[in-house]
């Protein structure tokens, strides 16, 4: 039996684990978020950051109480254990996998876990979604479903939640294009991390100009394609399902088009560019004659 549309089985992430006295401070004086403000059960997202403030790795992050759980795309996880081990030294940590480990997202249900599962509230969505994650290391697996997959990616859409080799590269954002600062992801308030500087100075001086925001087209979108405004490229598709998408674009220039009335095109096919209704920022006052 194949699960049903609000229950997906991940079958490209893998499950970190970060254990030892010196767990929390080792963690803090690296990635973006405030891990002493995680609570037990709860999943907030991070990243760790290039010296310039570009995302290398991003991730879910989880607590229990003796551990840290990071869940991670596959793809990445083998040279962030390299990295975080770099980091390591004379800290009192151990960084390990959890082989085993089974990654089930479960939405809209109203009970979700077994006594043999994990369980964690995924908070970049709202509360009426109900996102959980379980971890499982006994159950097997369930069959994939494209049509799971896809309503969970449409989920995301909805809300503005990216997740990399979807919506973009590593190496390319800052944590503000990805809408990081609106999740959970970025701390402000807490001691040094690596690329800190360059995102709370970006953050203060307001000199934000590229956010994820949500496409919406006449016509199905093609699965990769650019967005024109008035002949110029103002961003770049990134996940997919039908004639729904997530784009990072200059918001400076969509607020310029909507102004003037202009449309916005992917490959000929008109759309629309709203703010994900979960997000707290606005398109800016001031508009940017420059590219």
């Amino acid at each position: 039996m194949l699960e049903s549309h609000c229950s997906l089985t991940l079958e490209n992430h893998r499950l970190l684990t970060v254990t030892g006295d010196d767990r929390t401070h080792f963690l803090e004086r690296l990635i973006t978020t405030d891990v002493e403000k995680i609570g037990v059960g709860e999943l907030l997202p991070g990243a760790l950051l290039s010296p310039q403030g570009k995302v290398l790795f991003d991730f879910l992050i989880g607590r229990s109480d003796t551990a840290y759980l990071i869940d991670i795309s596959a793809s990445l996880a083998d040279n962030f254990m390299k990295r975080l081990n770099l980091y390591r030294m004379r800290s009192k940590v151990e960084i390990n996998e959890s082989p085993e480990s089974v990654i089930r997202i479960f939405w809209q249900k109203d009970s979700a876990t077994s006594e043999s599962d994990s369980s964690f509230v995924d908070k970049r969505f709202p509360p009426q979604e109900k996102v959980i994650r379980t971890y499982g290391k006994k159950l097997p697996a369930r069959p994939f479903s494209q049509t799971a997959s896809d309503q969970w990616d449409l989920l995301r859409i909805k809300y503005g939640i990216a997740e990399s080799g979807k919506d973009f590269n590593v190496g390319d954002v800052f944590p503000h294009d990805i809408n990081f600062d609106e999740t959970g992801a970025i701390s402000y308030k807490k001691g040094c991390y690596i690329g800190q500087e360059v995102v709370s100075r970006m953050h203060h001086r307001g000199t934000i100009r590229r956010r994820m925001l949500v496409v919406e087209g006449k016509d199905n979108l093609p699965n990769a394609g650019s967005i024109e405004c008035d002949g110029k490229t103002i961003g770049n598709l990134g996940t997919v399902i039908g004639n729904h998408a997530s784009a990072i674009v200059r918001i400076d220039k969509v607020k310029a088009g909507i102004d003037k009335h202009i449309p916005f095109f992917v490959e000929n096919v008109p759309v629309t560019l709203t703010i994900a209704p979960n997000m707290n920022y606005s398109f800016p006052d001031e508009v940017s004659e420059g590219e």
